[in-house]
């Protein structure tokens, strides 16, 4: 672990006026942690602003705090910005300017690629979700965590570990976990929300997406290919997307799944799942991306032909 978990928790506690933040296109570890943050700054008569430069899934709408998301905020209004689950400022898009306005910077993540930006930082890249780092705080701090933190904790540790199914599923995930559910947090309802809700639209588009997978570099590499028509087709957002990428990883032999969406002309959003012997972190990392040895991303610019040849051609270089 690097950084102070004390520093962090005296800032918290000492200071009144915190804008929160995470990274573009959040997923549940992302929301649920800023959410579980906003909540319990709130609860201790703080003022928290989570603001983001993308919505809410639509699968994670039913979280505590989800409906008090902002997407405009004047940064100078506050003392701390805290960033969650994300390497430096710039990467929560656009609405890093105004975090930058904030007199002191909190970098709270647990991606082995975070290069400790911020006034202060704890980021430890063994933490199975960057949840489980602000379960610790709440824990330093005495905080006694109600049940609608313990839901947004809860989901952060449930999907960054893929359902407890990655090998980053780690003894703090299971025991923070349990001790969410024995807070009031109903397994089952949860799973229903994140994983068994959906419009009729989001399993077309799954179809659409699907019949573009294609196979690479001696069955070891997968990829699916979402265009700006697809999502305009079947009236979606980037968010329907998300857990698509497993299809792909899960064919027999792959050992890496790669997800291109076009994001506009000649700019290629790509997310990358290793099944373990591939650390995919260090292909993002020579587009400007990172993320964790099993998981993710970059942003390439050009065509998507050419967005693929160098992505394979990267991913050739790092196959066993």
């Amino acid at each position: 672990m690097r950084g102070d978990l004390s520093a962090v928790c005296r800032v918290l506690a000492e200071r009144d006026r915190f804008l929160i933040a995470c990274h573009e296109n959040p997923e549940g570890d992302a929301i649920g942690s800023e959410l579980a943050l906003a909540l319990a700054l709130r609860k201790m008569g703080k003022r928290a602003t989570v603001l983001n430069a993308d919505p809410v899934p639509g699968n994670l709408l039913f979280l505590p705090g989800a409906d008090t998301v902002v997407f405009e905020e004047d940064g100078s209004k506050y003392e701390v910005a805290v960033v969650v689950d994300c390497g430096s400022p710039e990467r929560t898009g656009r609405v890093a300017p105004e975090l930058l306005k904030c007199p002191i910077l909190v970098n709270i993540d647990h991606h082995r690629t975070n290069g400790d930006r911020g006034d202060l930082a704890l980021v430890d890249p063994d933490a199975a979700a960057t949840g489980l780092l602000i379960h610790r705080i709440l824990h330093a701090m005495g905080y006694d965590i109600d049940l609608e933190v313990a839901v947004n904790i809860y989901v952060a540790v449930l999907t960054d570990t893929g359902s407890f199914r990655y090998d980053s599923s780690s003894p703090e995930a299971f025991a923070v976990a349990g001790e969410m559910v024995r807070r009031g947090v109903d397994p089952w309802v949860v799973a229903e929300k994140v994983y068994e809700t959906q419009s009729e639209n989001r399993l077309r588009l799954l179809g659409r997406v699907l019949d573009t997978l294609e196979v690479f570099l001696g069955g070891k590499v997968a990829s699916v290919t979402t265009m700006l028509s697809d999502l305009e087709e079947f009236s979606s957002g980037k968010d329907a997307l998300e857990g698509f990428i497993n299809y792909p990883r899960s064919i027999a032999g792959v050992e890496v799944a790669v997800s291109f969406r076009e994001e506009r002309a000649g700019v290629f959003p790509v997310s990358y799942r290793s099944k373990g012997r591939v650390d995919v972190s260090a292909v993002a990392s020579r587009f400007g991306g990172g993320g964790h040895h099993n998981a993710a991303g970059c942003t390439v610019p050009g065509t998507l032909h050419e967005v693929k040849r160098k992505v394979l051609e990267a991913l050739g270089a790092s196959l066993p």
